[in-house]
């Protein structure tokens, strides 16, 4: 139970030590120390003019915290405690003083332990005084937990002392008493205890911080300083501890690496001593105290550095928070030497701060290195400093202020005031740099140089020592390495430098839900940024990020010295082999390694592995006293040694030597073969590894170099070069979207969260981390590792290629996945037809894929017994209006896909969302194709006043599921005429959208944000787009005070176009957490009725929708299902532009192939609802309201795999009333309320009226402004916009505004076209954000004595977003400005840092310096640059832009100009200078002009020029027309030209299908060769594998719609795209026993499923398949594979043909000893007899059969079982009998004439004739001048039709029952289904080509065979079928009078397929039946337990493809009969089956 005090503790999903926070923070200063009570009320007048920046509780009069810290009022306490007690107090600074909360029943036994400890330090209390306050003022929740306040005073009663020494003793008393006095139950906390300061502070408001202390109103209460600091934290539970100001220091901001500094803190407690404290330092630890906030902590380790470490307070600022010293040129030497010094002992607390601190004598402040916080300060005449988060905080007299500035990023501001000066940033940090010999000391720093130089110097090679590897490398299996891994993650980061992209979001399993076993890696999340704190740009915003890190013994921080860089400095953290071996033998300087093993004998078995992990802790603290480099190493794992995940651990190590205090002693580098991925580098960075070597990625690069699957180029060097730079690519990114910016903050810092770990798996190795739902054990982690080295090891009888189980893309018999093509083909089926049935269907399938992947899969519905009649229901036509569609914007999806959800949307009452690319006025002004949901996303494309006024919701994207804390971009040729309109850019230049940041730095930001919004559209809903991960329920309450409407939660799952796989597959959480942790803490602090909630990721099934709202969510968010809907087959290839449906592409030719219908998407949609309902119904729920918040309604699941049993969802099963009972949780129940009735707008919009409406033709206004009137002109920028639109008002109409003061954020956000603002005064950020057409002039007070130019005139972050309109600002801009500009005209004096950041248009003219990495991700637009100091290109970012001077008279003429037009507006001084001398002014400027605008720009022109000679031509002249000869290009130069440079990407769109697959007709037919044109196939093959596209679901492998064997064919496709035709091989045979079959004889329903037959002919997968297995057996490489053993154990089989012989084959690989019986002479079956030899030859055949028998397996012909031995003798006499008989029933015509001759059944005349080619001479049916018909179609039919024709027939008809098929699909039988389609085969063909016509009559009965008279058939009597479709839409045969024909017939053959298999086995052995007539089984078995059945006898009549896939499952299941449970063979796909882990549930 907490305290009152504390709030509530974690509970549900609820945990407080993720509480955020973000304030307004500031401070006042008399420079000369002078002390006035004004300075209090100036204080006063700063604090609660920032009100806005803090927030209150749901109370909404309990603030987050104020207070204030001032220098201590000694005369007010003098005569306080003179007239209270009559206590003469100690002189000034011989004394402290400080606040201590407390509770009154226990304040005097703490504060009689407090003197007691005093008194111990040679201290006594001097008094004890009650802070006098006034409670009435305050809020009920503040009320709640108010403390006790007594107000010690200490002084010293020794002799001599010191000011520094009394100072430290304060400390220590502080310290031991904190730590010593505070228990359950009692309360303690000192605010402060100081010689200098006092800190007043509480759970208050700012304006209740003034009342409240009454003290702080009396005059006596003088200073010379005050901070004041106004808190907002993100959830109500503020507690009055943790507001500030604290000890030291008030904090805006957020630090993000606080786990590791903690960490790192703790551990230096092993190598810190001090001569001041000798031993009694240790009561000094820890140094930073427990349950603090990441500002107390910090507070903690400020506060230790000063005291204990006797730095001075900047220079212990410094250290902790140092400038972005590694990457800037313009850094003096001496000050990035003391960084580089600094850095030795101390890792940054990195994240967006500003920092405020002050120890009574210095104040001053910090911002963090990106500048992410707003810190502006005035200095006025008379000495006073004034520093806050913003301007206009302060009343002066503008002729009063001398300076405006600002911090600059990683700058500091100090005031001493005791030698009352005002000291600069450089001269500060410069008089510290030179206090030490810091450059003398960093010549004793080591580096991996002085370690090579060592090595070769004591004889050793620097040559690296590669073991070698190659695909066939078992180490590869061991540590869980796939094709996929090395295909798409590993070789391209190696061929390009960077790490792979992916798309369409992850949909496989959680690892804990994995069948399979993940590595651990898996296991974790990486946390991001999001809304507290914003991510960074790593790649434009490069300049402030590092990977360098010293590494080694860290020398102690206490005592400065050279010592503490006798470090290795290291650049990045990948480390060679080479280096890694150069580390292991170093002595240099004394250093060397200790190589810990993390393997142990395969022989203990998995228990071993626990014992061992301890052993590794201890050797490596043993090796800690010993050593300077620690090396975890698995380099022993092999066929002997199991290994230890090496992130367990160093995990494990690094966590037990910061509890032995010996962390900091010794290096931690990882050297194993798990790591190749960049998620991999990053966790081992997270949990302690110093440096790591990923050894065995390397050595399988060289290997596949050598095996030429790398280009030769690429040296052992080029690939470490090259992997090594895609690593530190990847880790940059992801310390980015944490928003850290430093790999030495990040290291250690543990940002993860863990997803299905036990408590003793986090306690033992990754102590800190959240793992909120249980799941995977040590010991279950140990048998998954030694699953691994089984699967390695032993036997693997059936393994050609690596295991790939389709992690990243759908494997057949692979992981699981949600996207699976049985569940897409039936919900685009569905969808299509409206039918419910195939609705059921992928319900079913989807289901089965939710309880495999999905969190929500592990849970059930309560379900009544007799559930509510449906009728009583709310009605499916209220439950879709909560249902939307995701933000996908017009760029990520096409134009007609975006319009048909839209579309949708509104039909049904639904909303579609814009996506962050912006709408055109034309769709969102049409009511039926808008989107009612506006997204404004970091990129802030189109975002305008009208497309924002025109919004019912507008969202906020803070982040996307699929790759949160990121950015994206869309790329030039992406970037259409459409698009660019849209975007406000040009056509053909890339888009990039850069992480959310820039106007949302932090939760006050995005409070900022809100109200801008709401500003610019009050009667929109205001949504904000978070992304579940653990502490997302409390940042969703902070945005629920930032007065949010609506809140959308993304699963990690979500889609994407384009992402690293990294963000893909490794942040983010499943949404189920997400919701449920969301709701309950909304609940909790009383917020859910402000919030409408919603869920969204991955959500396809009304199970979803239900789970959803049961655990909290109101509305239900879809993307990727009505993707699905409208076509999207789930390629995964939308970042590729080449979607072959249509949807995910820009590309005009594949968008005209988009056929999605938006009645689709609603049919979808009302299903969907329909069985909501359902659902809704079986819980006894009438309306979708009751169904939120109801977890009762849910329970856990106890089936699945063992590792999903041990998951405990009881914390998202939380009921949240029960952790806050009656609450309201009707979401919206509640409105915010944003005061918008106290707007300053809505006297201006009054005032403006008349111009509006159009009465009168212009106003001028003038008024005051301050800084607390915000997004001052949007909303009447809103009411031009929605009467205007986009337009604004028309010309000749204006609105003039003439201001004066300070003006608030976002002063004049979305200013619309019309309106010009003009203020005298300055303002802060945000100014002009998303200018719309607006003008805006600012310049300084024309009384203000300073220069403009010098000075600071607006905020951060000005013009953002601005698509169109002018500024003109007199002064300097801070950072940022004009970000993403793409369209406004702008000119200022000055800009700081990233000015012009990802720029797509208009002009800027800078008449000033400028900050750094300007034009940073700038790609169109112009920048003009006054170069003052020639310094402008080194501050320049060129990696996009070109700079010149100015030649082109166009551009002196425009900066003529804007200066004109400049001086007008503002009076600028230096503008008119420059106008002046313009000449010679001029040769200074640059242009900055991005290449991309300039390509685009030249190509406009030449279009241009082009329509203009079109528009010529067409008038005078007559067009050049091509001759033939040129318009037909020469095909074979053509071909070799394609030959030469294959296109794979777009080959399915370049190249056409290969038609000519057989012989010519008029040659085959004479013939009894194969048909086959293998050599014609061949030449083209390449061009054919090219049109494979590689799939990311690829239906051709899915057993339902494609290929029964799961054949492996986009990857050997690939593979013979790329000439590995071994590899290619390998991969298929890993499937496919026998491809030389079923590549000439498989029907192919693979190239039927393939997804390009959806639009296009399919690619020739069967010709590819053939190719390869013929090309193989040529070159020799199919050879008999001998078993290596023999179990003894045998097995009988029963028929040769293809199931048979695969089973056979299969088997026989086991060792098993396996004999197969055959009736007939030969072997083969149907293969040898059924099919002709110019189809299969018999020498194709019986090759195999040779093989066979070569390789042990038995035949034995001419045996008939059930006839010749009995069946049951059979089973008797074998371990097992396999029964492969067939279907050789042949299904009969029992028609009148049925008994004449010439009527044969057709495998009697192909068997008979197949006998007479081999030689057996026996009389049978034959074909020779004889009519004849055949009836029945099919291959059979086919096959009867050639052979007929090559025996000379005088003609053949051939007889179907069956309509004609279709020439193409129809709409009523969309793809993939299986459709008959009209194709003329081989034999219909010959035919033709005879006989002049095709043989086959549709539609045809067969009434009668006729009869000549002597008993044989003459002839076939028929008549017309007449099939149509009856009531309930099936076929119905109606025979059509008049319609009967005869035919004449000296031949019949019957090709009407099988009924079964022939009865005799089946009665010996009295097996059952299926519905099908065919041998019933349970997984293969028959109910004799020795006997199993396979192919056509178990499944009925298929075919040749399907009975080889029945043959190889059959020998699993056998396999695992006769090794009980241990069979290796693989099972569908080809891929080996995990072994359930057996273990206690």
């Amino acid at each position: 139970m907490a305290e009152t005090w504390q709030g509530p503790p974690k509970q549900g999903l609820y945990d407080p030590s993720f509480e955020k926070e973000a304030c307004g923070v500031g401070f006042i200063v008399a420079i000369d120390g002078k002390r006035s009570h004004k300075i209090v009320r100036d204080a006063q007048r700063l604090s609660t003019s920032m009100n806005h920046r803090g927030a209150c509780a749901c109370d909404n009069d309990t603030g987050d915290g104020a207070g204030i810290l001032a220098a201590i009022p000694h005369d007010f306490y003098a005569a306080q405690l003179k007239d209270s007690d009559n206590i003469q107090l100690s002189p000034f600074g011989k004394y402290a003083t400080g606040i201590i909360f407390l509770d009154k029943l226990h304040h005097q036994e703490s504060e009689a332990k407090f003197g007691e400890l005093a008194e111990e330090l040679g201290l006594s209390v001097l008094a004890w005084r009650t802070v006098p306050t006034e409670s009435s003022v305050i809020g009920t929740m503040a009320r709640n937990s108010e403390p006790f306040m007594r107000q010690v005073f200490v002084y010293y009663n020794g002799g001599d002392i010191t000011d520094e020494e009394l100072d430290t003793q304060f400390f220590v008393l502080r310290k031991r008493s904190s730590h010593v006095i505070p228990a359950p139950g009692k309360r303690f906390y000192i605010c402060s205890l100081s010689r200098r300061i006092i800190v007043y502070k509480g759970q208050l408001t700012s304006d209740q911080l003034w009342t409240y202390f009454t003290d702080l109103c009396d005059p006596l209460f003088e200073t010379y300083l005050a901070l004041v600091h106004t808190r907002f934290s993100t959830n109500t539970f503020p507690s009055w501890e943790r507001a500030h100001p604290l000890r030291m220091l008030a904090h805006n901001g957020e630090i993000n690496t606080l786990r590791g500094n903690v960490n790192f803190m703790k551990a230096r407690e092993g190598v810190m001593e001090s001569d001041v404290f000798g031993q009694s330092l240790q009561s000094l630890y820890p140094v930073v105290e427990p349950n603090l906030s990441d500002s107390g902590s910090a507070d903690c380790v400020l506060e230790f550095l000063v005291h204990a470490g006797k730095r001075s307070l900047p220079e212990a600022v410094m250290t902790m928070v140092p400038e972005a010293w590694q990457n800037d040129p313009t850094m003096s030497e001496e000050k990035r030497n003391y960084y580089h010094w600094a850095s030795c002992i101390m890792e940054p607390w990195d994240g967006p701060a500003l920092i405020s601190f002050t120890d009574g004598r210095y104040i001053g402040a910090i911002l963090d290195r990106n500048g992410l916080r707003p810190s502006r300060f005035y200095l006025t005449k008379d000495n006073i400093m004034v520093m806050a988060s913003e301007v206009g905080v302060y009343d002066v007299d503008p002729s009063e202020v001398i300076l405006k500035s600002r911090l600059k990023p990683g700058r500091m501001l100090l005031i001493d005031t005791e030698e009352k000066s005002f000291i600069q940033d450089v001269a500060l940090k410069q008089t510290i740099a030179k206090s030490r010999p810091h450059t003398e000391w960093l010549k004793e720093q080591i580096t991996m140089d002085d370690f090579r130089k060592a090595h070769l110097e004591a004889g050793h090679s620097l040559d690296a020592e590669y073991q070698p590897s190659g695909l066939a490398d078992q180490r590869l299996s061991l540590f869980n390495y796939s094709t996929e891994t090395i295909y798409m993650l590993l070789l391209p980061m190696i061929q390009s430098k960077k790490e792979a992209l992916g798309s369409m979001g992850n949909d496989v399993p959680l690892a804990c839900l994995s069948q399979f076993t993940p590595l651990l890696y898996d296991y974790f999340k990486q946390l991001f940024a999001q809304v507290t704190n914003p991510p960074i740009d790593p790649f434009r915003e490069k300049v402030v990020m590092s990977l360098q890190c010293p590494i080694g013994p860290e020398a102690n921080i206490l005592q400065p010295s050279s010592k503490q860089v006798h470090r290795l400095w290291l650049k990045q953290p990948i480390l060679s082999i080479s280096d890694l071996n150069v580390l292991k033998l170093t002595n240099h300087r004394n250093w060397s390694s200790k190589i810990i093993d993390l393997t142990y004998p395969a022989e203990d078995g998995p228990n071993r592995m626990v014992p061992r992990l301890m052993e590794i802790c201890k050797e490596a603290e043993e090796a800690s006293e010993k050593h300077q480099i620690i090396i975890l190493s698995d380099r022993n794992a092999g066929q002997e040694r199991v290994p230890i995940s090496c992130l367990l651990s160093l995990g494990a190590v690094h966590h037990h030597l910061i509890e032995t205090r010996s962390r900091m002693k010794v290096a931690l580098i990882v050297e194993s073969a798990e790591i190749r991925e960049v998620h991999h580098i990053c966790v081992l960075l997270g949990y302690g590894a110093d440096a790591i070597c990923p050894y065995l990625a390397m050595e399988l690069a060289r290997s596949l170099r050598e095996s030429g699957v790398l280009d030769a180029s690429f040296t052992d060097e080029v690939i470490y070069e090259n992997y090594s730079q895609a690593m530190q690519t990847g880790i940059s990114k992801v310390m980015a979207k944490m928003g850290i910016s430093t790999l030495q903050s990040y290291k250690g810092a543990q940002i993860f969260e863990a997803v299905g770990l036990a408590d003793d798996v986090i306690d033992k190795c990754f102590k800190g981390t959240p793992s909120r739902i249980g799941g995977v054990t040590l010991d279950m982690l140990a048998m998954e590792s030694f699953e691994r080295y089984n699967n390695t090891y032993k036997l693997a009888p059936d393994r050609l290629v690596l295991r790939d189980i389709g992690n990243f893309h759908w494997r057949a018999g692979g992981e699981q996945h949600l996207n699976q093509p049985e569940s897409i083909a039936a919900l685009q089926i569905s969808a299509q037809t409206k039918n419910e049935n195939d609705y059921k269907m992928f319900q079913e399938s989807t289901m089965q894929s939710v309880r495999n992947c999905m969190l929500r899969g592990r849970l059930l519905l309560r379900t009544l017994d007799h559930q509510l009649p449906l009728s009583e229901v709310e009605p499916a036509s209220e439950i879709v209006k909560r249902f939307v569609t995701g933000a996908m914007s017009f760029g990520s999806i096409s134009i007609e896909s975006h319009q048909t959800l839209a579309v949708a949307m509104n039909k049904i009452g639904g909303k579609s969302n814009t996506g962050e690319g912006g709408e055109n006025p034309e769709r969102y002004l049409d009511n039926k194709s808008r989107s009612a949901i506006k997204q404004v996303a970091s990129g802030r494309f189109g975002v305008t006043s009208s497309y924002l006024a025109h919004a019912d919701d507008i969202q906020i994207k803070m982040a996307q599921g699929a790759k949160p804390g990121e950015g994206g971009e869309l790329p030039g040729y992406k970037v259409s005429a459409d698009i660019a309109k849209t975007r406000h850019s040009v056509a053909g230049v890339g888009l990039i959208s850069p992480p959310p940041h820039h106007d949302i730095y932090s939760i006050e930001d995005l409070a900022e944000l809100i109200y801008d919004l709401k500003c610019a559209n009050p009667e929109a809903r205001i949504s904000v787009k978070l992304v579940s991960e653990v502490g997302v329920g409390v940042v969703a309450s902070g945005v629920a005070k930032g007065k949010a409407e609506h809140i959308v939660v993304s699963g990690h799952d979500g889609g994407t176009g384009a992402s690293s796989w990294t963000g893909i597959k490794s942040a983010g959480l499943p949404w189920e957490l997400g919701i449920a942790e969301t709701h309950q803490v909304l609940v909790l602090n009383n917020l859910r009725s402000r919030i409408v909630l919603q869920a969204d990721g991955q959500i396809r099934t009304g199970f979803d929708v239900v789970v959803a709202a049961l655990l909290g969510a109101d509305e239900v968010g879809f993307s990727t299902a009505p993707l699905i809907v409208m076509g999207c087959t789930m390629m995964r290839k939308c970042h590729l532009n080449t979607c072959p449906v249509g949807i995910a592409t820009q590309d005009p030719v594949l968008r005209k192939k988009f056929s999605g219908q938006p009645e689709h998407v609603v049919n979808y949609m009302f299903m969907l609802a329909e069985e909501v309902r359902q659902h809704m119904a079986s819980l006894g729920v009438r309306t979708y309201q009751e169904l939120i918040g109801r977890t009762d309604l849910l329970m856990e699941s106890n089936t699945g795999n063992s590792k999903a049993r041990t998951l405990n969802l009881n914390l998202i099963l939380q009921n949240a009333l029960h952790l806050r009972p009656g609450v309201n949780i009707k979401g919206g129940s509640i409105t915010q309320d944003f005061q918008l009735e106290l707007r300053l707008d809505n006297e201006l919009i009054e005032l403006s009226q008349p111009v509006i409406d159009g009465t009168e033709p212009t106003v001028d206004i003038h008024m005051n402004i301050t800084n607390e009137c915000r997004a001052f002109g949007s909303t009447l920028s809103y009411h031009i916009s929605k009467k205007y639109y986009e337009d604004g008002l028309p010309d000749g109409q204006t609105i003039n505004i003439n201001l004066t003061g300070s003006a608030g954020q976002s002063f004049c956000a979305f200013l619309a076209k019309g309106v010009t603002c003009t203020l005298e005064g300055d303002a802060n950020d945000y100014v002009g954000k998303g200018l719309s057409g607006g003008t805006i002039v600012i310049y300084p007070p024309k009384v203000s004595p300073f220069e403009s130019h010098i000075n600071v005139i607006v905020g951060n972050v000005c013009l953002y977003g601005a698509t169109s309109g002018k500024a003109f600002m007199r002064g300097i801009a801070s950072e940022r400005f004009a970000v993403r500009n793409s369209g406004a005209v702008a000119v200022v004096e000055g800009v700081g840092d990233h000015a012009c950041e990802y720029m797509t248009g208009g002009v800027i003219l800078i008449l000033g310096l400028t900050g750094r990495n300007f034009a940073a991700g700038m790609s169109g637009g112009i920048a003009y640059v006054w170069d003052i100091d020639d310094t402008f290109e080194s501050k320049c970012n060129l990696e996009l832009v070109e700079l010149s001077k100015l030649e082109e008279p166009s551009d002196l003429l425009l900066i003529k100009e804007l200066l004109t037009e400049f001086i007008e507006q503002t009076g600028s001084v230096v503008a008119q200078d420059i106008l002046n001398d313009f000449e010679n002014k001029m040769k200074q400027f640059i242009k900055v002009f991005p290449y991309e605008y300039q390509r685009a720009l030249k190509r406009a022109a030449i279009e241009q020029k082009v329509n203009n000679s079109v528009k010529i031509q067409n008038g005078n002249h007559e067009p050049k027309i091509m001759d033939i000869e040129d318009a037909i290009p020469d095909q074979h130069v053509e071909k070799r030209k394609a030959e030469r440079a294959l296109d794979k990407v777009r080959g399915f769109m370049k190249y056409p299908r290969e038609t000519g697959l057989y012989r010519p007709a008029e040659k085959r037919m004479k013939d009894w060769n194969e048909i086959y044109n293998f050599q014609h196939v061949r030449k083209g093959l390449r061009v054919q594998a090219a049109r494979c596209m590689e799939c990311g679901v690829p239906f051709c492998q899915s057993k339902t719609h494609g290929c029964p064997l799961g054949n492996i064919i986009p990857k050997w496709n690939l593979l013979v795209f790329q000439n590995q035709w071994k590899q290619a091989l390998d991969h298929l045979l890993q499937t496919n026993n026998f491809p030389e079959f079923t590549g000439r004889v498989c029907p192919a329903p693979c190239e039927t499923a393939c997804v390009l037959g959806i639009s296009e002919p399919s690619v020739t997968i069967k010709n590819i398949e053939c190719t390869i297995i013929d090309y193989a057996f040529e070159n020799g490489w199919i050879v008999p594979q001998i078993p290596s053993i023999r179990t003894g154990k045998t097995v009988a089989i029963v028929g040769s043909g293809p199931s048979g012989l695969a089973c056979a084959h299969q088997l026989n690989k086991c060792g098993h000893l396996v004999t197969v019986f055959e009736r007939n002479d030969r072997v083969g079956g149907l293969l040898q007899y059924g099919i002709p030899t110019m189809k299969l030859s018999k020498t194709i055949v019986q090759r195999r059969v040779d093989l066979l028998t070569a390789e042990g397996i038995i035949f034995k012909t001419n045996v008939n079982i059930g006839k010749d031995i009995s069946a049951k003798d059979l089973s008797e006499e074998y371990d097992a009998v396999v029964l492969c008989t067939g279907a050789t029933w042949p299904r009969d015509l029992p028609i009148m004439g049925r008994q004449l001759k010439g009527v044969h059944f057709a495998m009697e005349f192909l068997e008979n004739w197949q006998k007479k080619q081999m030689g057996v001479h026996k009389d049978g049916p034959h074909a020779k001048d004889k009519n004849v018909i055949v009836i029945g179609g099919g291959d059979t039919g086919c096959d009867c039709i050639a052979t007929s024709l090559r025996q000379g027939a005088s003609s053949i008809v051939s007889l179907e029952l069956l309509p004609e098929p279709m020439h193409e699909r129809s709409k009523e039988v969309p793809w993939p289904l299986l459709v008959r389609l009209f194709r003329v085969d081989y034999g219909h063909e010959e035919v033709k080509v005879r006989h002049g016509s095709d043989p086959r009559v549709f539609d045809t009965l067969t009434k009668e065979f006729m009869d000549d008279g002597k008993g044989n058939v003459c002839g076939v009597r028929t008549i017309n079928a007449g099939w149509k479709r009856d009531d309930t839409g099936l076929w119905k045969m109606n025979q059509k009078e008049s319609t009967e024909k005869i035919y004449k017939a000296d031949l019949v053959l019957l090709a009407m397929g099988f009924v079964g298999p022939e009865r005799v086995i089946a009665r010996e052995l009295d097996l059952t039946y299926s519905a099908l007539s065919s041998f019933e089984t349970k997984d293969y078995k028959t109910k004799v337990s020795n006997v199993f059945a396979a192919g056509d006898c178990r499944i009925g009549q298929s075919l040749v493809v399907k009975a080889i896939a029945e043959g190889r499952q059959a020998a699993k299941r056998v396999d695992d009969f006769l090794s009980n449970g241990q069979s290796a063979l693989p099972g569908p796909g080809g891929i080996i089956q995990p072994n359930p882990i057996h273990c206690e549930a």
